[in-house]
């Protein structure tokens, strides 16, 4: 189970931080201006928040007695700072300069920002089924037969 749950995280890591490709190459002359508007970004939407956020609804999942160590063990796992260096440049490096200043416009803004707050909310709805789907699928894999 707490494979699975890290599993989810590290897909919703992936999927909020941005990705591996790179919207320009390293050279281009705007690369200063999205580094900048990338920690821009960050000073709206920090990752350490978006990580604790998950971190809580993961903890959900366990004994009410058992949420705060497990919590607190997850925590201490993250280097905050290393997580939002490789955030911020991960950033800079996937979405343009026009992408992040409407990111910084969509996430500083009153909507943006109750957005950004219920998105936990939205995953804590989506995560179970998709640990259904993915449990279902790797049944299939591993017997070729479907999971009841």
């Amino acid at each position: 189970m707490m494979k699975k749950l890290f599993l989810v995280f590290c897909f919703t890591l992936l999927v909020f931080s941005g990705g591996p490709g790179s919207a320009q190459d390293s050279l281009d002359p705007n690369a200063a201006e999205r580094l900048a508007l990338a920690q821009k970004m960050h000073e709206i939407r920090p990752i350490n928040i978006q990580v604790e956020d998950i971190i809580q609804q993961m903890a959900q999942r366990y004994p009410e007695d058992k949420r705060a160590v497990f919590t607190t063990r997850m925590m201490e796992v993250f280097d905050k700072k290393a997580l939002t260096d490789i955030s911020v440049k991960a950033m800079a490096d996937t979405f343009t300069v026009a992408e992040l200043k409407k990111m910084i416009d969509f996430h500083g803004s009153p909507e943006g920002n109750a957005i950004s707050e219920k998105m936990p909310v939205y995953q804590g709805l989506v995560e179970p089924e998709l640990v259904k789907k993915i449990d279902k699928a790797l049944m299939v894999i591993r017997t070729g037969d479907p999971a009841p």
